[in-house]
């Protein structure tokens, strides 16, 4: 028999206690096409991923040409002949179509320098050799989600490519497009290329495959020729039950308009007009198709349907109400629900939970209660969800960004539905769904629209938009081209239609006779007589020229007892420290080895200078008295900035706001005589905390209104708050009598009296382990506290959930530079001398980031590492009584600063989509609204 040139024996894969495969066994064979199908979560990208060198297996065995393989790399892969299309592109948003296709390959000219021209020569001829349209000059940032796929497909066929994987190449083509790839895979497959196929669309499976292989919960139910399977034989092994391939249409019952659109134009991210003058209607009670190949104004719309992109000229109108300059939050609250044909970018929060995600869009009784959130609520809500829309492998506590690409669809699908939606927009719903999922979808839309919510579709897909539209409008570069009833939809005048051809009676025609040739060379004849077609009237005067203007970018549960909710509390307390502290504290050990090092080249003892530094502290009173006095502002800044970066601001001015906050603090406590003593200590505090917020709100509206760095805005801050605290207890706040710069006392009154001298114990440190909790309560449990966590993602999900970045991230700055400001505040009011000292800080703001690293931006976490920084700094002078000099105290910080960053930056999500506060975009001089 014949070797196969890709053969699995017994690949097994774990992650944690979920096997995702279990013993499988596969051969793939040279110049055959093997179709390989499952359910979401089935384990088909986790096996694709260890064949191409993304993954490693846990056993078994990988053999190519016979010869077993460890193929470690993608670059292994490449090597062997292997290329892979992805199910989510592995592209680079900020590369050009041809530096991403030959990323790593770049092809260099006599002198070595990268050869531009040649790079672009080959993908235009790649492009025309496969039959893809694409341009090699363009950025992938501002390409299409259909185009991008296109990217990744030459990309993998660029090099000398043996096995070709395909993880649903076809989820944004077309059926023209489709059936042009599947020519260069037949074409492939004689000249000997072995490919693999997955894909959830029954009908191209067996149209491609020569082989097929069903996927069932991680493990091989069976594999055999595609030749006389059937679509409902596959999907019933699949599933493991009966299966409803194609929606049944049923007549609607359209009542009154729900939502408008009149005369709209978007532009897309390069500032091109993407739609032009559109005009249409969705009734309550209907579904609207909007069919049209990638890239011709369909996410545009629907950005500016939903509020994600300001239209720069039309109207708007949503429930009765004219909408067009309002904001997601707004549009939601009138109805809105949406479904992004992005789910990464744009539908989800890869770093949140499934129960965080869903809870995004339902913060209302019981989930929240005035802003408090009931974690126990949320995870029934998730939980429940989760088994109705067959959420595979998740629980509420699931990362959702860990979930398979269709699982991750279900949870977005779940959210937006149990919305009850006066509108329910959908874009790609089923975009990267098993076949069960997709029944399941399609009977929610039909049932969305008889229970009275329109519908609107945008679909790629066009045997489902054609089957569940009960009127179909056809895009075609930024305009609606023709519009079908659900009487007179063909697919051959849709198709036309799609390609900008006009379904003329003429054109149908020959349309139609073409198809009926093709079928009849298959065996298929079709000779239904022609339907009659409605085609739009803009399609009479279309402008293909591009119109280049300005962009801004875009800006059911039953009530839950509440009596387990303490114990909830803590629950979540022990598992978030103990999970937060296992990467840093190897890190930490990390650090320690090589200053051991470090400490035995000079000649000392390591064992015993560890036991000064970290224990020394805690043997004398001067010592604990220290780790005090060091814990207090530690605890409160490091809260304040987790939650800075939490929001994804990196907040390094945390020193400028403190020293702002120590200073207005003291300046209020020797300006306002006459207040009662508690009276002016609250006071002394509030103005601290003022003085510090107002600091960290200038960076966040810088950030917010221009875009200016935030790490460079506060870090510049910092420093110009420093400046100015010098100049004042320098010169018109200087205390004389002094030792050292610094400013009168405060009101002897006010000062926080401490409960025991000896060990420096006083309510300074009640208050602020006080306001730790209370900060980490704030990002913990509040709905403000998701928003910050949701603006972290780095992607446009706060935007889409409804949550003004631009309001969010001052906040945030504000909050945080609060947090400092107080910190200063409370440092005057302790035993401290009373006054503000100029160089009363050994760096407290860079200390507390390191401290947030150290507890991996867990607020619970960071109190244990303050106290940990604490107590290594009151250890430095034990150190140095063994002998050790000084300065290797601040070579083990920075050890330990570099081995924590690098763990913060190796498990921090790479984010490529900025955040975009949303801002109308501005027409060209002449222009009106």
């Amino acid at each position: 028999m014949e070797q196969p040139i890709l053969e699995l024996r017994n690949i097994t894969k774990t992650f944690g206690p979920k096997v995702a495969n279990n013993d499988i066994s596969l051969k793939i064979y040279s110049g055959r096409v093997h179709a390989i199908v499952g359910e979401n979560g089935a384990g088909k990208s986790t096996l694709m991923n260890m064949i191409s060198g993304n993954l490693l297996p846990d056993s078994g065995s990988i053999l190519v040409d016979g010869i077993e393989q460890h193929i470690t790399t993608p670059n292994k892969a490449d090597a062997l002949g292997i290329g892979m299309v992805h199910q989510h592109f592995k592209l680079v948003p900020s590369l050009t179509v041809a530096a991403n296709i030959f990323l790593g390959k770049e092809p260099r000219n006599k002198f070595g320098k990268l050869d531009q021209r040649a790079m672009e020569r080959k993908v235009t001829e790649l492009a025309e050799m496969f039959g893809i349209e694409i341009n090699p000059q363009d950025k992938v940032q501002d390409l299409s989600v259909g185009q991008r796929q296109r990217v990744e497909i030459i990309k993998a066929l660029s090099h000398e490519t043996r096995i070709l994987i395909l993880d649903e190449p076809t989820a944004v083509l077309t059926p023209a497009e489709t059936e042009e790839l599947f020519v260069v895979v037949r074409e492939l497959a004689a000249q000997g290329c072995a490919v693999v196929f997955i894909s959830h669309k029954l009908g191209e499976v067996l149209s491609i495959g020569d082989d097929l292989s069903v996927i069932r919960d991680g493990e091989v139910v069976d594999t055999r020729l595609a030749e006389g399977l059937s679509q409902t034989e596959i999907a019933s092994m699949m599933v493991g039950r009966d299966v409803l391939l194609r929606i049944v249409h049923t007549p609607s019952h359209p009542t009154d308009e729900v939502l408008n659109v009149e005369g709209v134009y978007a532009v897309d991210q390069r500032g091109v007009v993407a739609v032009n003058d559109i005009s249409f209607a969705v009734r309550r009670g209907e579904i609207v198709g909007i069919a049209g190949v990638e890239g011709n104004g369909q996410s545009e719309l629907a950005s500016a349907i939903a509020g994600m992109y300001r239209a720069l000229r039309g109207t708007i109108t949503l429930a009765g109400e004219d909408v067009t300059g309002s904001t997601v939050a707004h549009r939601r609250k009138l109805g809105l629900s949406y479904i992004p044909e992005d789910r990464h970018d744009e539908g989800a929060g890869p770093s949140l939970s499934v129960a965080e995600n869903i809870a995004t869009t339902h913060l209302n009784p019981p989930i929240a209660r005035f802003g408090w959130i009931s974690n126990t609520a949320m995870a029934a809500f998730a939980k429940k969800l989760i088994a109705k829309f067959d959420v595979r492998g998740a629980n509420p506590q699931t990362a959702i960004g860990t979930l398979s690409g269709g699982n991750m669809q279900k949870v977005i699908i779940a959210r937006e539905f149990e919305s009850q939606p006066e509108l329910l927009m959908v874009s790609q719903p089923t975009r990267g769904v098993d076949v069960g999922a997709m029944e399941f979808v399609h009977n929610s839309l039909v049932r969305a629209r008889d229970e009275g919510a329109g519908v609107l579709l945008f679909s790629a897909d066009l045997n489902e938009v054609m089957s569940l539209s009960d009127r179909l409008l056809v895009m075609y570069r930024g305009k609606i081209i023709a519009e079908f009833t659900h009487e007179n939809m063909d697919e051959v005048a849709v198709g036309l239609a799609m390609a900008g051809v006009k379904p003329t009676t003429a054109a149908l025609t020959q349309a139609h006779t073409q198809q009926q040739e093709k079928e009849r060379e298959l065996g298929k004849i079709d000779d239904s007589p022609l339907p009659p077609v409605a085609v739009a009237e803009t399609a009479e005067a279309f402008d293909t020229t591009s119109i280049l203007l300005p962009l801004s970018n875009t800006d059911a549960v039953r009530t839950v007892e509440h009596a387990n909710k303490f114990s909830s509390f803590f629950t979540d307390f022990a598992l978030g420290a103990f999970k937060s502290a296992l990467q840093p504290i190897g890190a930490v050990l990390v650090a320690l080895v090589i200053g051991a090092v470090v400490i035995i080249a000079i000649g000392n003892n390591p064992l015993e200078a560890y036991y000064q530094l970290f224990f020394s502290g805690w043997t004398t009173t001067y010592g604990v008295s220290t780790i005090v006095a060091m814990f207090i502002p530690l605890a409160i800044m490091s809260a304040g900035t987790i939650i800075s970066f939490r929001a994804g601001f990196f907040n390094i001015g945390g020193e400028g706001q403190l020293y702002f906050g120590a200073f207005f603090g003291a300046w209020a406590g020797f300006t306002l005589h006459g207040l009662p003593p508690l009276v002016l200590t609250i006071v002394i505090l509030l103005v601290g905390a003022v003085a510090g917020a107002l600091w960290g709100f200038v960076p966040g509206a810088l950030f917010a209104y221009w875009r200016v760095d935030i790490v460079v805005t506060t870090l510049l801050l910092s420093q110009v708050a420093m400046l100015i605290t010098s100049f004042f207890v320098t010169g018109p706040f200087q205390d004389k009598t002094a030792g050292s710069p610094a400013s009168p006392k405060i009101d002897e009154n006010a000062a926080l009296q401490l409960f025991n001298i000896e060990y420096g114990l006083g309510p300074d440190l009640i208050i602020a382990i006080a306001v730790a909790v209370i900060l980490g309560l704030l990002l913990t449990r509040t709905t403000w506290g998701l928003k910050v966590k949701q603006l972290g993602e780095m992607n446009r999900f706060a935007e889409y959930t409804g949550v003004s970045v631009k309001a969010m991230s001052m906040q945030v700055m504000m909050v945080s530079g609060a947090a400092a400001g107080f910190a200063g505040a409370l440092y005057v009011l302790g035993p401290n001398g009373l006054r503000f000292l100029q160089v009363f800080s050994p760096g407290f703001g860079f200390l507390a980031i390191t401290v947030a690293l150290l507890a991996r931006l867990n607020p619970w976490a960071s109190l244990a590492s303050a106290l940990f920084y604490a107590t290594m700094m009151s250890g430095t002078t034990g150190l140095q009584t063994v002998g050790v000099p000084y300065p290797i105290v601040s070579v083990l910080q920075g050890l330990i600063i570099i081995a924590i960053t690098a763990t913060f930056v190796v498990n921090r999500r790479k984010k490529n989509t900025p955040m975009t506060p949303v801002e109308p975009v501005a027409l060209s001089k002449g222009e009106s609204k």
